[in-house]
């Protein structure tokens, strides 16, 4: 269907709040203080609820179709594509900004992060950019969502309302006895504020909301003195909430807000939005208020080491009052960073990755990073049987781990080792995409750990292992390829390379 792209602007709407929540907003803030309480330009916790129940109503949009096969596997990577390039390069910024503490870092804490689950442990849930726990939570709403979809196709409409209606009240009512009875405990603040679960209800608010935009909505001629009044008024009800539950200890208040509270009077202005033709929305059309919207999601995901990096080396100038200068330059220095990268990196990178992902199976992908993780554990260990000895190379297995976890992924791609029509070729083209790639990883992690050895970063070098690891790593790929080509996957989709 049509976009409806009224609804995109308020996207950076909600992201500039958020950057004034995390202390970015300088002289802008403070002017925009003048007419706005400051509890609703800080009002990230609601932001992060009105996003959530948009992506799902947005999702609806899309993706519901009852009179066509939902594509699981499509969806997802149409979803890693849209999320993941910049999330990784986010945490790649983060990762130079704590360059000198990045090898004492816990292995598992950097691989939650990779992998986008660090919300589901609490203790890791602030970890790296403490933005980014929204992401293992919209992940968790794409994994969902097509079963919820495929399951909604069958329902009505006012099922699908009660359900979610139902849902929210079970959520909020389980979330604030938690609050009440165990907030005082260590790490369990992580636990009820960032934990997806929590924030599901939100996001199926929304997506029963886009349903009911399709099935019954957009059919109905709803004037502007009706859908203008309906959204303004829930608006203004969700700011009297905010300012007054800032100000109040016995109502729900601050981070309390985030697990989704507001979320029906959100919905409801997400509907009504959707339904709206006054000028309000016809000024949110306007191209480049659109795409200021666009932008959201880089602005998002990458202020937090932009903040972080910029402060840094504005401290580091020669400048006489550095906070002045970051006060005045961040917000249009990100705004213009936000534009720039979401034209001419996320969107170019976004339709490379999906020609490589062609002729890549993630299956074999995810687990072939398990299996890096498997030869280098086990190179070390049957090398080294003496537990003190093998300790004494950890911080070696520590780097060796983390250049191939990089290094041989993209020889993997580069090479076609993870191309699915190799599965069902001859010997040769079963066998040479992986052998290249695998010695051509560990003749260069070899050299990595080699240069890191004369530089006096490690005492000795140990050749065994490199051996054992190349050995160990070609025949587990080899070997799940087998297993692959035994069971016959990809059989019916693909022809032999």
């Amino acid at each position: 269907m049509k976009r409806i792209d009224q609804l995109t602007f308020t996207r950076f709407i909600a992201i500039i709040v958020v950057l004034f929540f995390h202390g970015s907003g300088g002289v802008y803030q403070r002017a925009l203080s003048t007419f706005l309480p400051s509890a609703i330009l800080t009002s990230a916790t609601t932001s992060v609820t009105y996003l959530y129940v948009l992506s799902g109503f947005v999702m609806s949009l899309v993706y519901f179709r009852p009179h066509e096969k939902f594509s699981i596997g499509q969806y997802w990577t149409s979803r890693i594509l849209r999320l993941y390039p910049l999330y990784i390069i986010s945490f790649l910024l983060v990762c130079y900004y704590y360059l000198d503490y990045i090898a004492r870092i816990k292995p598992q804490k950097i691989l939650a992060n990779v992998f986008v689950l660090q919300a589901w442990w609490p203790p890791y849930a602030q970890s790296f950019n403490y933005a980014a726990w929204s992401m293992t939570v919209e992940f968790f709403f794409y994994a969902i969502f097509p079963f919820f979809t495929i399951w909604a196709y069958r329902q009505s409409t006012k099922k699908l309302i009660s359900v979610s209606v139902i849902l929210w009240v079970v959520s909020q009512v389980i979330h604030n006895i938690l609050w009440v009875g165990y907030s005082h405990y260590p790490d369990s603040g992580n636990f009820l504020i960032y934990f997806p679960l929590f924030h599901l209800s939100s996001f199926i608010l929304g997506a029963v909301g886009g349903i009911w935009f399709l099935r019954e909505g957009r059919e109905q001629v709803v004037t502007p003195r009706t859908s203008l009044p309906v959204l303004l008024g829930g608006v203004f009800l969700t700011c009297v909430y905010i300012v007054v539950s800032s100000k109040s200890a016995q109502l729900p208040n601050g981070l309390e807000l985030m697990t989704g509270l507001l979320a029906p009077v959100l919905t409801v202005v997400v509907a009504a939005l959707a339904l709206d033709k006054s000028r309000l929305s016809t000024f949110f059309n306007y191209p480049a208020l659109v795409a200021l919207g666009e932008t959201s999601y880089g602005l998002y995901i990458l202020h937090v080491p932009f903040i972080w990096i910029y402060q840094r080396a504005l401290e580091n100038s020669a400048l006489i009052n550095p906070q002045i200068i970051f006060d005045y330059t961040f917000i249009p220095l990100m705004i213009g960073s936000g534009l720039l990268i979401h034209y001419y990196v996320d969107s170019p990178l976004r339709v490379w990755l999906k020609k490589i992902l062609q002729r890549v199976s993630l299956p074999l992908l995810i687990l072939d990073l398990g299996l890096i993780a498997l030869s280098i554990y086990l190179s070390f260990r049957l090398r080294f049987d003496v537990r003190r000895e093998y300790e004494s190379y950890r911080s070696t297995a520590l780097l060796m781990f983390w250049s191939a976890f990089v290094l041989r992924t993209v020889f993997s791609v580069g090479f076609n080792a993870l191309n699915p029509s190799n599965l069902y070729g001859t010997l040769a083209q079963f066998v040479r995409p992986v052998l290249i790639s695998v010695t051509a990883g560990s003749i260069v992690i070899a050299g990595i750990i080699l240069a890191g050895y004369s530089l006096g970063q490690f005492e000795n070098y140990p050749r065994s292992v490199f051996a054992l690891d190349w050995v160990l790593i070609l025949g587990l790929s080899l070997g799940v390829r087998f297993i692959f080509r035994f069971l016959g996957l990809y059989k019916n989709k693909l022809q032999p390379a």
